[in-house]
């Protein structure tokens, strides 16, 4: 297909080196250390991790474990490219399944979940799609607003057309659960299923909204509850003026990597002065932001989503739902019930990273999810 090619990843060792010169002319700050993050990433840690990114770190690693994987570009009818991994099942009864992450997140979370799915598990087998949304990793930058939710739904729905899968499941979590959620609502003829690893739902109205909960739903309100009060800053920030933070973020790689690699451990595992995942993962991400340039084009997706950039319309097609103890929004069942035609609803260990943290779990969970459609 002439709008699909392969894209092979190389960033330029020159700009390698230029990262690691960088990171050594930078002025560091003093902190108040509490050890529990409160104020944002820990010196000490955020230190130790930036000396381990310039001199044992090796990016070439990355590269060519998304090259490995299959990656490409797609050229949509609007001109714009986007970047996609796109790894085939050898089973002919695969069913294509479309995985879109959020930020700071990218398709680099899939690396590890794509090959179980690929080979089967729970006795279902799995062509993967995962595309880098608009403004991030080695997709084009949006030139002008509109690039919301809704119309990065449109972009994927066109890239699954174009690679022949007429059906298929989307799954999501953090902003690609809004993404996934619109293509659910808008190509109902096309998309068979969606399965969220973030499920955004609403206190009903006119009712009392904890009525009925269990404690365990209660902990959760009470965990999103925590996020408002000590983590919403980011969103505020890149939701009304992105660009301004923009600037230090583009400019300073330990900038970048403070700022993101906060939230690894707040949306991890918050009471442990550490990361879940592995530095290696998350400075994978970390420098494809970085050599991507596209810290403040990604974070233009808050302003353009507003403060929900989602849907409230009832989606027909069956859902899955799998809620994670540390995630960031753990609602109810009973408040998730009137947007989505709920088939199977499970609690899991983790945190909002799922395909990083859990891949063996969400992989089973996305299987089972897959009978039942």
């Amino acid at each position: 297909m002439s709008n699909i090619y392969d894209f092979k990843i190389k960033i330029p060792s020159k700009e390698i080196d230029f990262l690691k010169e960088k990171i050594a002319l930078t002025r560091w700050p003093d902190e108040i250390n509490d050890e529990r993050w409160s104020l944002g990433t820990g010196l000490n840690f955020l230190q130790g991790l930036v000396d381990y990114w310039a001199d044992q770190y090796d990016w070439r690693k990355a590269e060519q474990a998304l090259n490995e994987v299959g990656s490409f570009k797609f050229k949509t009818a609007m001109g714009l490219h986007l970047h996609f991994l796109h790894s085939k099942s050898n089973d002919p009864n695969a069913i294509p399944l479309i995985m879109a992450h959020g930020w700071p997140g990218s398709v680099q979370e899939f690396l590890k979940i794509i090959p179980l799915l690929n080979h089967g598990i729970n006795g279902q087998t799995f062509h993967v799609v995962c595309p880098s949304m608009p403004g991030y990793g080695f997709s084009d930058k949006p030139t002008s607003h509109g690039m919301n939710s809704e119309a990065i739904a449109k972009l994927n729905h066109e890239l699954m057309m174009a690679l022949g899968y007429e059906k298929y499941i989307a799954q999501g979590g953090d902003w690609g659960a809004t993404v996934t959620k619109w293509m659910a609502e808008l190509f109902p003829g096309h998309c068979i299923g969606l399965h969220l690893n973030l499920v955004l739902a609403f206190p009903p109205e006119n009712t009392d909204s904890m009525d009925g909960l269990t404690q365990d739903e209660i902990e959760g309100i009470e965990n999103f509850k925590k996020y408002q009060e000590k983590g919403y800053g980011y969103y505020l920030i890149q939701n009304t003026k992105p660009q301004s933070l923009g600037y230090g973020l583009h400019d300073s790689p330990v900038g970048l990597a403070g700022w993101i690699v906060e939230k690894f451990q707040a949306w991890t595992n918050d009471s442990v002065n550490k990361l879940v995942i592995s530095k290696d993962e998350v400075l994978d991400i970390v420098s494809l932001y970085w050599f991507t340039e596209s810290i403040t084009s990604s974070m233009r997706l808050y302003h353009e989503n507003g403060m929900i950039g989602f849907s409230l319309n009832p989606v027909a097609q069956p859902t899955g739902c799998i809620l994670f103890d540390n995630e960031i929004a753990r609602p109810p069942r009973a408040w998730a019930e009137p947007i989505y035609n709920i088939v199977q609803w499970t609690r899991a260990a983790g945190g909002h990273f799922a395909a990083l943290e859990n891949p063996e779990v969400l992989a089973k969970d996305i299987a089972s999810f897959s009978k039942l459609i």
